[in-house]
């Protein structure tokens, strides 16, 4: 083999040795859960917070929804606590039946809604309380742009 061969081989094995070492040397070390949805999740306890989300009309009014799943086999009361627009505090409380799911705002429930000055992609703070201290969870705000949304977002104006 002449010298040019050699060094071409050699460039190439160092090429795919190099281009292959990020995924040999990476450590997995765990999953991180993620919501595979445009909504966020919470667990606290017994209860599950599923794909909650605040959309908002042109008015600026919005709506939250979503879902509660109770895994334990006791009812919880859920009480979700967030301001509005004019620092108002909202306070609605709801309860999860044992083994079973509570939707807000859609499967013929009311949705949460109040004045928001916020604008699609920000994060709205809500607290969700189970019967222990409430824990923040920061909800994004969605518009009509996406078609699962229109419906919301135009019924608010």
């Amino acid at each position: 083999m002449n010298l040019k061969k050699i060094t071409s081989v050699s460039l190439i094995a160092l090429s795919a040795l190099a281009l292959t070492g990020c995924s040999l040397s990476r450590e997995v070390t765990s999953l991180e859960p993620y919501a595979p949805s445009d909504g966020v999740q919470l667990d606290i306890q017994d209860l599950k917070v599923r794909n909650l989300i605040l959309i908002q009309g042109t008015s600026g009014k919005a709506v939250l929804i979503g879902s509660f799943v109770n895994s334990s086999k006791n009812d919880v009361l859920a009480t979700l606590t967030t301001k509005d627009s004019s620092g108002e505090e909202l306070r609605v409380e709801f309860p999860v039946s044992a083994e079973s799911k509570f939707d807000m705002g859609y499967n013929g429930t009311e949705p949460l809604a109040f004045q928001l000055d916020l604008v699609p992609g920000q994060m709205h703070s809500v607290y969700v309380n189970a019967g222990q201290d409430p824990m923040e969870i920061l909800v994004p705000v969605v518009d009509g742009a996406l078609a699962e949304y229109r419906e919301y977002a135009e019924s608010l104006g």
